[in-house]
């Protein structure tokens, strides 16, 4: 058997690859009910956390606010979510989830469960256990939150 290149670079390449690959699988998921990743996530912050402004739902998803606003027009001409004045500061607009956003969610959410479901076959709950640990070390050293040592 030959062993795997763990080469920074080969290892780099590899997460990214991997993560847009299954990034895209997820997409094509959502795709039957005509959303995005991103509008997704957005539906799943507003019913979690109510209306927010739009620099909030930005920040809150790693988006440009340019973005952000892209996805937010489209949930609001699909009639998902729409934008409202803030009663606490008036030149604040918010974006609030509509029911029908929330009925959409709750399918999406169902859909999402399929997906994960599909994608995890085969896999034993340890190794999902080790490969979410490995994972967040991999990560948290990424941003700088955990200090991995690479040496021996």
């Amino acid at each position: 058997m030959r062993k795997a290149n763990t080469s920074g670079p080969d290892i780099g390449l590899r997460l990214s690859d991997g993560f847009k690959r299954w990034t895209k699988a997820a997409e094509r998921s959502f795709s039957r009910l005509g959303l995005s990743l991103a509008e997704v996530r957005a539906l799943m912050m507003l019913s979690e956390v109510g209306p927010s402004s739009m620099m909030t739902l930005s920040a809150e998803q790693g988006m440009t606010a340019p973005g952000m606003t892209l996805v937010v027009d489209k949930l609001e001409r699909a009639g998902l979510a729409h934008r409202v004045r803030s009663d606490a500061d008036r030149r604040t607009i918010n974006v609030a989830i509509t029911g029908k956003g929330g009925e959409t969610l709750r399918r999406a959410l169902k859909l999402q469960e399929k997906f994960i479901e599909r994608t995890l076959q085969g896999v034993t709950p340890q190794e999902l256990d080790s490969f979410l640990s490995i994972l967040n070390k991999v990560v948290g050293a990424a941003e700088g939150t955990v200090n991995i040592s690479l040496t021996a």
